[in-house]
């Protein structure tokens, strides 16, 4: 019975320390989406666009999606959307990008719609990037999330001084000052402007501090004309906890910085990754 009793002790302080790397769901909330209204709203708050050379009109879909609602049952009738620009675009209509309406459809029986964009890529700005802001505003048998209503396209003219370098890498943990990681490693290029790492502040196969934690190692990052942005992700693509920040490149060394912030149940921790070009 004693044996029964420190096995069952130490698979519960284990299930503890596992833990830490998940968030809590809650369950009520989520029940009562799924039991109300359809919702729905963009799947991500930004989209990047970005091309070097005139190409011609690009027509690209902005989905829309419903989120949840009616225990995910098909709907039964189509889901008109309405939408606006917002006044705080910095692109210009006729310039950067085209819209044939500020309404869609979310066909019955599907979960999802489209906005089609048409991006003028010959009026991007090879040096400045400009962002088009639209902000659902309204849908009928649904309701529009508020989390989840505005999307901002960023249109970017000027190519990533980032590239598939080899960086030594110092991670620090701004709490304390400690050190999480002195390491080199390389940078991919995911796609046009979008890079991922191969460590997220203690965690990675070279680290000491947290080490190899399974998942994909590091966190993707975007790069518009030298400002970065860590868009909100599961850290390591495998827990729940989210994974973001921002930074910026030195136009003139390619040296990056970039701060992001770990989520955890015991408090958030929040680290800088300075990555040095070799």
């Amino acid at each position: 019975m004693k044996n029964i009793k420190i096995i069952m002790l130490a698979l519960t302080l284990s299930a503890l320390n596992f833990s830490c790397l998940v968030d809590d769901e809650d369950d009520g909330g989520l029940q009562g989406i799924e039991n109300s209204e359809y919702l729905i709203g963009f799947p991500k708050k930004v989209h990047n666009e970005s091309y070097f050379s005139d190409e011609g009109p690009v027509v690209v879909d902005l989905p829309v999606n419903i989120l949840g609602g009616q225990a995910g049952t098909p709907t039964s009738s189509n889901i008109d959307v309405t939408f606006t620009v917002d006044p705080a675009s910095t692109a210009v209509a006729g310039n950067e990008y085209n819209l044939s309406a500020t309404s869609f459809t979310i066909p019955a029986g599907s979960n999802y719609g489209a906005i089609p964009l048409q991006i003028n890529t010959g009026g991007l700005d090879p040096d400045t990037p400009t962002k088009l802001i639209l902000n659902l505003t309204s849908s009928t048998g649904s309701t529009v999330s508020t989390l989840d209503k505005t999307l901002t396209i960023n249109f970017v003219g000027c190519q990533s001084q980032v590239d598939q370098f080899t960086y030594d890498v110092t991670t620090i943990r701004l709490s304390d000052n400690g050190t999480m990681a002195v390491d080199t490693e390389n940078i991919a290029m995911e796609s046009v402007n979008v890079f991922r790492t191969e460590s997220v502040g203690p965690y990675g196969a070279g680290n000491t501090a947290g080490g190899y934690i399974g998942g994909e190692d590091g966190y993707t990052f975007s790069d518009v004309c030298g400002a970065i942005t860590v868009d909100s992700q599961n850290l390591v693509n495998n827990y729940s906890n989210q994974v973001f920040g921002s930074g910026s490149v030195d136009p003139v060394t390619g040296d990056i910085e970039i701060t992001y912030t770990i989520t955890f149940g015991s408090g958030d921790q929040v680290y800088t990754s300075t990555y040095i070009k070799q």
